[in-house]
């Protein structure tokens, strides 16, 4: 037995001009959502040119919440009379829908559009710089807020050294500071190294290759010991700690440890920040020495001036307090390390890509931070002179 042919309606309309600037729609068809597409821009192009119309829908089949819309966008309040003369679900459908949607003219009013084209750029400046403003302000009182916290932590864990977490302190000690000599170092000797060809490079044009030994000590106590070891530990740690804290926020681990009564900042924050802070001057002093002993084979192997010579004249004409310039730095770079790193580790939301943009957004702040504190830090001391 042969199947029926089924038939598929598509969603059209017809409209008949009439006078005064009227017209007559006859919407055909099936206006279900599955059969609309393309149908609300011929439709309103097609009713653009009269002012007032009146429907005919006894050619419509069948009507749903989208193509209610759609009749009813289209239409624009220039509806005369009714529309579905004794078909109570089409007109009922349509009254649902005219109650929750917003007329076109009434959407017009609220959002004009710009009518000089030359304001665009200005105008667009100033929404980004508002937006701007806007969450500079939020995320400054937020940091004000969790510096704040972890004042108040640290001077209550000096009142009451008992409530360190001693463990998880000398964890840290050793992920952070122990594990990081080896990279330290074998840069700190490469880069006393680079330092030791180009000084005698440079200064051996005037018949003063000695003076490369001065050059090398100066720049390894005062300036790029310091600073090398505080990018390589930015590197390490800043990104350690943000995917650590990161991951426990991730995880809801710190939502269950603050249920128990355990304050974070206490268990997470306060180890970390004390370990970077003590073990980074002896990073730093490691490093110096690194970076002696690269410059002293560097300049051992192009003058052959040996390891007495160069820690001779070291001693005599490099002053002390080139040391006491660069050691006093690690702490407050250390520190900048490790409130940056936990910082952006308690903004991760539930999803792996926020933990992979705030670790490297942790990398890039406190290596700006560092440098930032180095180039202050040089101004403070531009009167200890070399």
């Amino acid at each position: 037995m042969p199947k029926a042919k089924q038939t598929s309606l598509r969603a059209d309309f017809a409209v008949d001009a009439g006078e005064g600037g009227g017209a007559v729609l006859r919407p055909k068809g099936n206006w279900i959502v599955t059969h609309i597409e393309g149908l609300g821009e011929r439709l309103r192009q097609a009713l653009k040119p009269y002012e007032t119309l009146t429907v005919d829908a006894s050619q419509l089949e069948a009507l749903d919440t989208a193509g209610a819309y759609v009749l009813r966008n289209a239409l624009n309040e220039r509806l005369q009379g009714e529309i579905f003369t004794g078909q109570e679900n089409f007109a009922r459908l349509y009254g649902i829908v005219g109650s929750h949607a917003v007329p076109i003219s009434q959407y017009a009013r609220e959002n004009p559009e710009p009518t000089k084209l030359w304001l665009h750029p200005f105008y667009f400046g100033l929404v980004k710089l508002g937006k701007l403003a806007t969450r500079f302000k939020t995320g400054f009182m937020a940091q004000s807020v969790f510096m704040g916290h972890i004042i108040a932590q640290l001077m209550m864990s000096v009142a009451k050294p008992g409530s360190l977490r001693w463990a998880a302190l000398v964890n840290v000690m050793q992920r952070a500071g122990i594990e990081a000599i080896p990279i330290v170092l074998m840069t700190s000797i490469f880069i006393g190294g680079v330092l030791g060809f180009i000084g005698v490079l440079q200064l051996n044009q005037f018949g003063s290759g000695i003076f490369a030994i001065d050059m090398v000590a100066m720049f390894a106590l005062r300036e790029f010991a310091p600073l090398v070891t505080a990018v390589l530990l930015a590197g390490r740690s800043a990104s350690a700690f943000a995917a650590e804290v990161g991951a426990m926020k991730m995880n809801q681990e710190i939502d269950a440890m603050r249920v128990m009564g355990i304050d974070p900042y206490e268990a997470l924050i306060i180890p970390r920040l004390i370990a970077l802070v003590f073990m980074s001057t002896f990073i730093t002093f490691l490093s110096t020495l690194g970076m002696l002993f690269g410059g002293m084979l560097a300049i051992w192997s192009t003058l052959g001036a040996g390891p007495s010579t160069f820690l001779q004249r070291v001693q005599d004409y490099v002053p002390f307090y080139n040391f006491f310039v660069g050691i006093v730095r690690p702490p407050f770079f250390a520190a900048t390390i490790a409130i940056v790193g936990c910082w952006q580790g308690m903004q991760v939301k539930d999803d792996v890509l926020s933990l992979g943009r705030q670790v490297t957004t942790a990398v890039v702040q406190s290596i700006f931070l560092v440098f930032m504190l180095d180039a202050l830090f040089a101004i403070l001391f531009n009167g200890f002179t070399m």
